[in-house]
């Protein structure tokens, strides 16, 4: 005969996978952007930041590399990432959204000029193979 085990035991170990999944997936979707991003300093890929509950509006300052260098470095949100409330990641840089949306200012993306929607279109899939992986 089967044993049954209360649902309250599986609670902890399912948490834990989905926030090992949520910080899988956040930490790829920054690492895609930023790896696709027009670079010319690396200042706009290096502005994409993690943040809970509301955007974060960190920007690099305007000498984060030498005029030319390719200088991208993305970093990890400062706090543990959790399966609860809302999570972002977002670019404040007061051109973002032209660089990611417009043909003209997105040409250098990998990708080409759709390299931001390319990505974005990804994201349902990729969230389904990520948790299938990590929920026991």
């Amino acid at each position: 005969m089967a044993k049954k085990i209360p649902l309250s035991q599986h609670v902890p170990e399912i948490e834990k996978a989905m926030d090992k999944a949520l910080g899988e997936h956040l930490l790829k979707i920054q690492a895609d952007l930023a790896k696709a991003a027009p670079k010319d300093t690396g200042r706009f890929a290096s502005s994409w930041f993690i943040a809970q509950d509301s955007p974060d509006r960190s920007v690099r300052g305007e000498n984060w590399a030498p005029s030319g260098a390719e200088r991208v470095e993305v970093q990890p949100p400062s706090q543990r990432i959790t399966y609860d409330g809302t999570w972002y990641v977002s670019n404040s840089l007061p051109y973002a959204e032209r660089v990611s949306f417009d043909p003209i200012y997105a040409k250098g993306g990998a990708g080409g000029a759709g390299w931001f929607t390319s990505i974005t279109n990804q994201i349902p899939a990729q969230w389904s193979k990520i948790v299938a992986k990590h929920l026991p």
